[in-house]
C-alpha cells in the first residue's frame, strides 16, 4: 500500500509518496518540526480501484 503525505506552508503545497505507514508517519512528523501545517496522510487508492470504493482513510496531524 502506498501512502499519501499532503502538506502546506505559507506559499506552496507538497504531495510526498511513502510506501508504508510508519514511513509517512515518520515524515509527517518531520514536516511539522519543519513548519508545514494542514499535514495529512492518505492511502492512495488511486493504485487500486476496489479499495477507492470503500472510502478514503485519512489522518491529519496537529
Amino acid at each position: 500500500m502506498t501512502y499519501l503525505i499532503l502538506a502546506r506552508d505559507g506559499t506552496s503545497r507538497i504531495v510526498l509518496k511513502r510506501d508504508s505507514e510508519d514511513a509517512a508517519a515518520k515524515k509527517a512528523h518531520e514536516l511539522r518540526e519543519m513548519g508545514w501545517f494542514e499535514v495529512e496522510i492518505r492511502e492512495d487508492t488511486t493504485a487500486c480501484p476496489a479499495s477507492a470504493a470503500q472510502g478514503e482513510r485519512s489522518q491529519t496531524l496537529q
